[in-house]
């Protein structure tokens, strides 16, 4: 039993909205998942092959098309168009 002027409110503007988030974020975290899977294959990819790919530095380098791919001496990958890089310097 409800005492009156107690009754939780119900607004559908903020319900759908409330769903059309949950439904986005659960999206972009799946696509996280991905990433990462898909991150650490490039990683490999990189390691695999990084007696051709070695730079003085100690980074692993690999040009290709437009972009260029970098494995840092603290084991992070970068993946950058070119393009990028010339406007940044």
């Amino acid at each position: 039993m409800e005492i009156p002027g107690t009754e939780r409110p119900v607004i559908k503007a903020i319900e759908d909205k409330a769903e059309q988030y949950v439904a986005l974020r659960d999206k972009r975290m799946a696509m996280l998942v991905k990433e990462v899977e898909a991150k650490g294959e490039l990683m490999a990819a990189m390691r695999k092959h990084e007696e051709k790919l070695r730079q003085p530095d100690g980074s692993l380098l690999y040009a290709f098309d437009e972009s260029v791919v970098v494995v840092s001496c603290s084991d992070k990958v970068k993946v950058k168009k070119l393009a990028d890089e010339e406007e940044d310097e």
